[in-house]
């Protein structure tokens, strides 16, 4: 049961930061909150320029750099302070950007194939995914359409 009250904590503490870093030890800057806790983290000082890192707006599925790369409906992030993660919901697959080059790869599920397999790789399936956190060591994904909570190794 305490598991499951941590797991919903970092869920709800994604919820709150978008794209944040997943608990102690996620690199992102972000503590998860226990209960009743608040988010604390390193305070970002920002110019307020805005720019493409990754994808372009056109929808579809396509590994690569930049603006090279394809989403369908980005929904959640996380990191791990190296890469980030995207829980790309309407391609049922979870992404990852190398935060340094912004080389965007699919290490689970295949675009447009639904469903709900545990597996390795583009053998695993996921049904509208839309959110994705990290504890530092595993991924943690919301599959809507299936009503589980999913962990990547």
């Amino acid at each position: 049961m305490k598991r499951l009250i941590v797991l919903l904590s970092l869920i709800a503490a994604l919820a709150l930061v978008g794209c944040g870093g997943g608990g102690e030890g996620g690199g992102g800057g972000v503590t998860v909150p226990q209960m009743g806790g608040s988010i604390q983290g390193t305070p970002l000082s920002l110019s307020g320029a805005v720019s493409t890192f990754a994808g372009l707006s056109l929808t579809g599925s396509q590994d690569g750099t930049g603006a090279a790369a394809r989403f369908s409906l980005p929904f959640g992030c996380t990191t791990d302070g190296t890469n980030l993660y995207v829980a790309d919901a309407s391609n049922h697959t979870i992404r990852q950007v190398v935060i340094e080059t912004g080389v965007v790869t699919t290490p689970a599920g295949t675009a447009l194939s639904f469903g709900s397999t545990d597996a390795t790789g583009t053998a695993a399936r996921f049904y509208y995914p839309p959110g994705i956190t990290t504890d530092g060591t595993k991924l943690y994904v919301t599959d809507s359409q299936n009503n589980t909570i999913r962990v990547i190794d």
